[in-house]
C-alpha cells in the first residue's frame, strides 16, 4: 500500500507539471501572437502615410487653388500671395472641420464674412513658420480685393462660389538632403475644367514639388516651390488613336478618308490600289503594265482589241 500511495503521488505531481507546462506553452503562444500583431500594426502605421498626406494637403490648399508660380525663397514672394492663400486655406479648414461661415460675423455694409486675423496668422505660421510676419490691412490680388476691418481685427471675405482653380492631391513625400519634398497633383475644379462634363475632375493635370525645411523649433516649414519630375501620363490620347484606327478598319468609307488624308499629308506613304489582273481567256496574252508602258505603248493593246480576230478557215465560195 505505501508503494501504491507513493506512486499515486508521483503521478499527481507529473500531471501537475504537465498542466503547468501546457499553460506556460499556451501563454508563450498567446504572447507571440500578441507581439506579432503589435509589430504588424506598427509596420502598417509606419508605411501608411495617409494622415500625413492629408495634413500637407490642408496646409497647401490655399497655394494650390490659386496655382502660385514657382519660387526658390519665400521672402521673394509678394506677401499678398501668401495672405490670400491663408484666407482661403482657413476657409477650407473651417468647412472641412464641420464649421459654417454663417457662424461668423458679417460686415453690415458689404455682407462679407469677417474672418478673424488670428486664424489667418495661425495658418501662415503653420505654413511658413512663426518668424514670417505680414503687414495687416487691406490688400488686392489679381483675383480680387480684400478689405480689412481694424475695429473687428479681421479680413472681409466675400461669400462666393468656387474661386479656386485646383485642389491638391498629395502623391508622395520624400526626404533627402535635410529637406522634405511634397509632390502635389493639381486636380482642376469643376469651374476651371474645360471639358464638357457634369462630373468633377479627379485626375491631376500637373505636378509640383513643395520643399520644406526644419525651423528652429524642429518643425517643417515651406521654403520653395519647384516644378516636379513627375509628369502627367496621357493614356487617353493613345486610346483615341487606337479607336480611330479600329473605326477606320471596320468602316470602308472611313478607310478611304484615312487613306486620302495620308495622301495629302505625305504622298510617298499613301496606300495605292493594286491593279486587278484581267481574266486569262487567251493563251500567251499578258496583262498590260500601266506603270511601265508609255503613252504610245498603251495605244497598241487598244488597237488590237478593236481589230477583228483572224481565222484560218477560208471564206465560203
Amino acid at each position: 500500500m505505501p508503494t501504491s500511495r507513493e506512486e499515486q503521488l508521483r503521478n499527481n505531481r507529473r500531471v501537475a507539471r504537465q498542466l503547468v507546462g501546457a499553460a506556460v506553452v499556451l501563454l508563450v503562444i498567446i504572447g507571440l501572437f500578441t507581439v506579432f500583431g503589435w509589430a504588424m500594426r506598427g509596420l502598417r502605421s509606419a508605411l501608411d502615410d495617409t494622415a500625413k498626406k492629408e495634413s500637407y494637403a490642408d496646409k497647401l490648399y490655399g497655394l494650390v487653388m490659386f496655382d502660385v508660380l514657382p519660387f526658390d525663397d519665400v521672402t521673394t514672394v509678394d506677401q499678398n500671395v501668401f495672405r490670400q492663400a491663408a484666407i482661403w486655406g482657413t476657409v477650407y479648414q473651417i468647412q472641412k472641420s464641420g464649421g459654417f461661415l454663417d457662424e461668423y460675423e458679417r460686415d453690415e455694409s458689404t455682407g462679407s464674412v469677417i474672418l478673424p486675423k488670428l486664424q489667418v496668422d495661425t495658418y501662415l505660421a503653420n505654413l511658413l513658420g512663426p518668424d514670417y510676419t505680414v503687414i495687416d490691412g487691406a490688400f488686392e490680388t489679381t483675383e480680387m480685393n480684400y478689405l480689412y476691418s481694424e475695429e473687428k481685427q479681421g479680413y472681409l471675405v466675400p461669400v462666393t462660389g468656387s474661386v479656386g482653380l485646383f485642389t491638391p492631391q498629395v502623391e508622395r513625400i520624400t526626404t533627402k538632403g535635410g529637406k522634405t519634398y511634397v509632390t502635389v497633383g493639381y486636380v482642376p475644379t469643376l469651374s476651371s475644367s474645360k471639358d464638357l462634363t457634369f462630373t468633377t475632375p479627379t485626375e491631376p493635370t500637373k505636378y509640383m514639388d513643395y520643399v520644406f525645411a526644419r525651423g528652429s523649433n524642429r518643425q517643417w516649414y515651406l521654403t520653395a516651390l519647384q516644378e516636379s519630375e513627375m509628369q502627367v501620363s496621357t493614356p487617353a490620347a493613345s486610346a483615341s488613336s487606337d479607336s480611330t484606327q479600329d473605326a477606320a478598319t471596320n468602316d470602308p468609307q472611313a478607310l478611304v478618308e484615312s487613306n486620302l488624308e495620308a495622301t495629302l499629308i505625305n504622298p510617298d506613304t499613301a496606300i495605292t490600289a493594286e491593279p486587278t489582273p484581267a481574266p486569262d481567256n487567251t493563251e500567251g496574252e499578258q496583262p498590260a503594265d500601266t506603270e511601265a508602258q508609255g503613252e504610245g505603248d498603251s495605244a497598241a493593246p487598244d488597237a488590237n482589241a478593236d481589230a477583228a480576230p483572224e481565222s484560218d478557215t477560208p471564206p465560203a465560195e
